[in-house]
């Protein structure tokens, strides 16, 4: 169970950064930006199968801009949901005698090995 939990964590974090690759975060050098230059390229990745419906460059520039809008907050939010979790796990653990929880570590420890 903890297995599969950290792995839809992480691939959440994962499918979450997508909106943000490619994005330069240095701010030391500021670029003088001319008026006949097109705004720059926000990059990112469409959702499945978002590729194949016809999107122009556009539409797709606006798919990335909302991501990049709403992945940050959904970062602070699922960091949030694990440490809850952690929290819970440790409360639940508090309800054990010692017995119980060395079984269960046990227990645990086997089914790893």
């Amino acid at each position: 169970m903890f297995r599969v939990s950290m792995f839809a964590l992480i691939g959440g974090l994962l499918v979450a950064s997508g909106g943000l690759v490619g994005q330069d975060t240095k701010k030391d050098e500021p670029k003088a930006a001319k008026k006949d230059e097109p705004a720059a390229k926000v990059k990112g990745t469409l959702p499945q199968n978002w590729g194949k419906i016809g999107l122009t460059d556009d539409q797709k520039q606006e798919v990335y801009k909302v991501q990049a809008k709403y992945n940050g907050e959904i970062e602070k939010l699922e960091a949030k949901i694990k440490d809850l979790k952690a929290a819970r796990e440790k409360d639940m653990k508090a309800v054990l005698t010692a017995d119980q929880k060395k079984a269960l570590q046990d227990i645990v420890s086997k089914k790893g090995g």
